[in-house]
Order: C-alpha cells, then structure tokens, then sequence
C-alpha cells in the first residue's frame, strides 16, 4: 500500500478514535489535538541498522506522563504503536504479493515501433518513478530482430528498494516480470545513486542508430552489454564511439584523458555461438576528466 494512503488512513482512524474519546473524558484545553499527537507519537519509530525501533512509544512510557485523562491518552499511544506494528508486518506481506509475471507481446524489431513498444511495456510495469538501471543485456541478429534481452533493475520505495529482473525470449515472445525486495541499508543507497536513470537509459536505446551498428557487423549476432554505473573508464585496446544527442556514432581518438561515462560494450558472435576478441565501446552520458583517482575500469 502507498506510504501516503496508509498514514492518510491512520490519521483519519486516530482523529475519529479522538473524537469519540473526547466525549468520555474531562475537560481539557485542546484534548481532541493532544489525543492527535499522542496517536502520531505512538507511531514513530527510528531505524538502528536494518531495525525499526518503536522510539514514540518509548518516549511516551519513559518521559512523558500526562496526569489529566492519562488512561485515554495511553489507548491513543498504544493505538498509534499499532499502527507501527502493522506497518512493520506489512513490508513482508507487500513483498509476499509480487509475484512472477508473464505477458505476451510477441516478435520484437528495430525495423517497426515494436522495439521502443517493448521498452515503453517495460516502464509502465516496472513503474517509471525511482527507476534506476542496473545492467543489461540485449542480442540482435543482423536482420534487426531482438532474439533475447535481460534488465536488472532498481526501484526505491519509501521503506526499501525492490530489483526486478526483466527477460525477454523471442522463441516465446513473452516478457517475464521476477521482482524480489532487497532492505535498505546505507550502502545499498550509495549505490543506488550512481545508476543511470532507467528512462534516460530506454530514451538512448531509442535514439541509438542500432541499424547502423547490425549493418557494420562481420557476425550474424550482435549482443549489447549496458552497465548502468556511471564509471571512469581508460579506453586502451578498444574500438571507442561516442552516442550523440541524436543516437548517431562518433568515433573516438583517444588522447590519453580518462572518460566518465555511461558504456555499452557490444560483443560479436558467430553462428557457432563464439565470441570475437574485437573490443567495441560505446558510451554516452560522458565527460572527459583527466584525474585518475576516481578509480578506472578497463
């Protein structure tokens, strides 16, 4: 259930519960807004690590001790520690409903609006907001067609960050939805920050002249690798392409400066499913630095 909607709720049940509260107790300036705040208060918690801890109830017990209608001041703190314990049961219940997904869209090509059709299906399912894009993987044969397609992806929600693992088999044409949760944890979050915007990685699948890429090709296959960390790379013994504003490909004389940048790596099989040892980089997002402390990858 949303983050929003849930408390919405909550704050509707506490200010209801206060009102009919209020009725059974003494007069008492602003009762009905201190029954509001002791609900609130019972429901705060602070995380330690992955733990939620119950701090307003503990707060409420420990520190404060109202003196004038305490024992309905307590039914509001505890009805608000409720609420704290059902939100924390209600993270693995929402994790237990994702299920494994499947949905038929049938043959994919770049030579119609199928392609960018699939990565639109792909948004909307996922859902677009704090979408982030790990990796992927997509073969093309030289025709244009999408023989199969993988995407690693990362959604933030208020509590946790849910990945998803995105397939798409052509033998089927049907794409696979396998979501699973992952806990919120500092590091995870630092990583997070780093990835590519989903929606900024699909806009230069679109605009990428991939025709231009399969007609080039000395191989019936052409698998594209997209890394969705935005990394230092040292372009030695690589064939480098830059991506412009328009998908079109710029070949790239190396001078020496370190690239930051996002990068597809294209990997060149033949029909016996063997590789080439041809190294071809594409990259995109970029700017050129010439410090080397970030840390390189080659």
């Amino acid at each position: 259930m949303d983050f929003l909607i849930l408390w919405a709720l909550f704050l509707l049940a506490a200010s209801g519960l206060g009102f009919l509260l209020e009725r059974r107790t003494e007069k008492e300036k602003y009762l009905y807004m201190k029954f509001v705040f002791y609900a609130c208060l019972g429901a705060v918690s602070f995380p330690v690590y992955d733990i939620q801890l119950p701090l307003g109830i503990i707060i409420f017990l420990i520190v404060l001790h109202p003196k004038k209608n305490s024992r309905y001041k307590r039914y509001m703190a505890l009805f608000g520690f409720l609420f704290f314990l059902f939100q924390l049961f209600l993270g693995p219940f929402d994790a237990g409903m994702l299920r494994e997904e499947t949905q038929q869209i049938g043959r994919v090509t770049i030579t119609d609006d199928s392609f960018d059709s699939f990565l639109a299906q792909v948004e909307r399912r996922v859902g677009e907001d704090g979408l982030r894009m790990e990796q992927s993987q997509l073969m093309f044969d030289r025709g244009g067609n999408l023989r199969n397609a993988s995407f690693e992806m990362l959604v933030q929600t208020p509590k946790r960050f849910i990945r998803y693992d995105v397939s798409y088999q052509e033998l089927t044409g049907t794409i696979s939805y396998r979501p699973r949760e992952e806990l919120t944890t500092k590091s995870l979050t630092s990583y997070y920050q780093k990835l590519i915007d989903a929606e900024q990685s699909f806009e230069m699948l679109r605009k990428l002249s991939i025709h231009e890429i399969l007609h080039d090709s000395k191989t019936p296959y052409i698998e594209m690798d997209l890394d969705g960390l935005y990394e230092t790379f040292s372009l030695q013994d690589a064939t480098v392409f830059l991506i412009d504003d328009k998908g079109k490909l710029i070949p790239y004389v190396n001078t020496g400066d370190d690239v930051l940048a996002n990068a597809i790596r294209l990997t060149y099989y033949r029909s016996d499913g063997q590789s080439l040892r041809d190294k071809t980089i594409l990259l995109y997002n970029y700017s050129f630095e010439t410090s080397r402390r970030k840390g390189v990858v080659r």
